[in-house]
C-alpha cells in the first residue's frame, strides 16, 4: 500500500473549473532523522500534497504530507504566491494534521468546507486535490465500494475506519477532500500500487474525533482497547463458553497492560456488546449498511471518557465500565516522524532503545532479516511475558572505534541486559550505570551470553 504524496518534480494536472476554491496545494520541505547514525539528518527534499479549509481558518491535510517538515507552504488555486504555514497539530495514529496560516489574506474570500457523514456503499463521491502537482485543483468522480476497518500505513500499527472508492486517488491527492452533496465525507490518504481504481479515504468520524481531541490545545490520540479476541463462529465454542442461544460475541484472549480494558475485562470473557451495540460472532458491528470491527466503538471515545462493555462471564451477563486509555509504550511500535532518535554514546559505544525505526535500518523486510532476538522483543515478548511490558529494551547498536574499546569484540546489534551490575529497564539506566561505577573497569552483560 502507498501513501498518495509526491516529489516536487511533478507534472501539471488538468484544471477543473467546478472544484472548490477552498482546496489548497501543500508544499513541504522535509528532512528525516537517520536511525542508523542517530546524530545526523538526511538531506532536505520536497514533496506536495493537498489540503482544505475548515472552520477557524485552519487547513486539514494528512500527517504523512507534513511529516518531518522543516518548512510548509500552502497555495490557493486562484493565487500564484504561496503562504507560509505552521503545523498546529499532527495525529500520526490517524494520518491527519492541521495547518494554520498567520497571514489573514490567505482566508480572505474563502469559505470553510462543512463536514458531512459516512457515505453509503454505492453512492457517488468527488475527490479534489492536486494529483501529480499542477497549478489547478483537479477532481475525479467515483463510487463508494465499501466501508471497513483497515490498517493505516502511515503509523504502521493503527487501524481505523476507512472508505474504499474507485475514484482515482493519485500521488498528490493526499489530504484533499472527498465530497458528497457539498460536504466533506472524507480525506484522501492512501491507495494500492498497481490498482488504478482502488483508493481509500479517512471518513468523517475519524476526522471529527481528531478535531475534537484538539479542543484542549493538545493531541492525546485515539485510545487503545488493548484487546485481542477470537471469533465465536463455532457453535461448539459458543457452547463451551456457555453463551445462551441468541447471544453473540467474541472471546477475549489477551488484555494488554495499560489499555482501556485492563483491569476491567478478563481473558475468557465473551464481549457481547460495546456501548450497548451488539457484537456479532465475527467481532463486527453494524454501521449503516456496512459491518465494521467493534474496535470502532472504542475509537469513537476520547482518552479519559468511559465506555460500557457488556461481557458474558461466569454464566451471566455483566455490564462493566472502562476508562479509555492510550498505551504509551506502543509509540515504539509506530513509525516515527519529527522525533529525533534517542541515544547515548559512552567510550565509543552507541546505545539506543529498541523501536520500529531502529529495526527498519535492517531493510524493508526487517521481520525476516533483523536479529531474531530483537524481533522477538519487539513483536512477541509482551504476549509471552506481560509482566515485562513496560521494559524499554536497550540495544548496543555500534562501536565507534577508539583505543578505549580496541579489544572489544562486537557483533552488532545486541541487547544489553546489565551494565556494572545494574539491570537496564530503559535508556536512562545506561547513564546511571556508567556514572555510578567506582571500579577501574566497566562491565557490560549482553542478553544470551554467560
Amino acid at each position: 500500500m502507498i501513501l498518495a504524496a509526491i516529489t516536487l518534480a511533478a507534472a501539471a494536472a488538468a484544471p477543473d473549473p467546478q472544484a472548490p476554491e477552498s482546496v489548497v496545494l501543500v508544499q513541504v520541505y522535509r528532512s528525516r532523522y537517520d536511525w542508523s547514525l542517530p546524530w545526523r539528518q538526511e538531506a532536505v527534499e520536497g514533496s506536495l500534497g493537498s489540503g482544505f479549509l475548515i472552520e477557524g481558518g485552519r487547513v486539514v491535510t494528512n500527517a504523512h504530507v507534513v511529516s518531518d517538515a522543516r518548512e510548509v507552504l500552502v497555495r490557493r488555486p486562484d493565487q500564484a504566491n504561496p503562504y507560509v504555514a505552521t503545523v498546529e497539530a499532527v495525529g500520526n495514529d490517524c494520518d491527519l494534521a492541521v495547518l494554520r496560516v498567520s497571514d489573514p489574506e490567505f482566508i480572505r474570500g474563502l469559505k470553510p468546507l462543512p463536514l458531512g457523514d459516512v457515505p453509503r456503499s454505492g453512492s457517488r463521491v468527488q475527490t479534489y486535490g492536486f494529483p501529480l502537482g499542477g497549478q489547478d485543483v483537479s477532481s475525479t468522480a467515483g463510487i463508494v465500494s465499501r466501508v471497513e476497518s483497515r490498517g493505516y500505513v502511515h503509523s504502521g500499527i493503527d487501524a481505523h475506519l476507512v472508505v474504499q472508492t474507485d475514484a482515482a486517488i493519485n500521488p498528490g491527492n493526499s489530504g484533499g477532500p472527498v465530497m458528497q452533496e457539498g460536504r466533506v465525507v472524507g480525506v484522501a490518504f492512501q491507495g494500492y500500487p498497481g490498482f488504478d481504481n482502488m483508493g481509500f479515504f479517512i471518513p468523517v468520524p475519524v476526522v471529527r474525533h481528531f478535531l475534537a481531541d484538539l479542543q484542549d490545545g493538545q493531541y492525546n490520540g485515539f485510545p487503545d482497547s488493548g484487546l485481542q479476541t477470537t471469533p465465536l463462529l463455532s457453535p461448539s465454542y459458543r457452547r463451551e463458553r456457555g453463551l445462551p442461544e441468541g447471544k453473540s460475541g467474541v472471546v477475549v484472549d489477551l488484555v494488554a497492560p495499560g489499555g482501556t480494558a485492563d483491569g476491567v475485562v478478563e481473558p475468557g470473557d465473551v464481549i457481547v456488546a460495546v456501548e450497548g451495540v451488539p457484537v456479532a460472532n465475527d467481532g463486527t458491528i453494524r454501521l449503516g449498511d456496512a459491518r465494521v470491527t467493534c474496535e470502532h466503538l472504542f475509537d469513537l471515545k476520547q482518552v479519559g471518557e468511559t465506555v460500557p462493555i457488556t461481557v458474558w462471564r461466569g454464566g451471566r451477563e455483566q455490564t462493566l465500565t472502562a476508562t479509555s486509555r492510550r498505551i504509551a509504550r506502543l509509540e515504539s511500535k509506530r513509525n516515527r516522524y519529527g522525533v529525533a532518535p534517542r541515544f547515548v554514546v559512552y567510550a565509543g559505544l552507541v546505545f539506543m532503545p529498541l523501536d520500529t525505526e531502529l529495526l527498519k535500518t535492517f531493510g524493508r523486510g526487517w521481520p525476516q532479516t533483523a536479529d531474531r532476538n530483537l524481533v522477538w522483543h519487539h513483536l512477541f515478548r509482551e504476549a509471552e511475558q506481560p509482566e515485562t511490558a513496560d521494559r524499554e529494551v536497550v540495544v548496543l547498536t555500534r562501536v565507534l572505534r577508539h583505543a578505549t574499546n580496541a579489544q572489544m569484540t562486537f557483533n552488532a546489534p545486541v541487547v544489553v541486559e546489565r551494565i556494572n551490575g545494574v539491570t537496564l529497564r530503559g535508556l536512562a539506566d545506561v547513564v546511571t550505570a556508567f556514572a555510578g561505577n567506582k571500579e577501574q573497569f566497566h562491565r557490560l552483560e549482553f542478553e544470551g551470553t554467560a
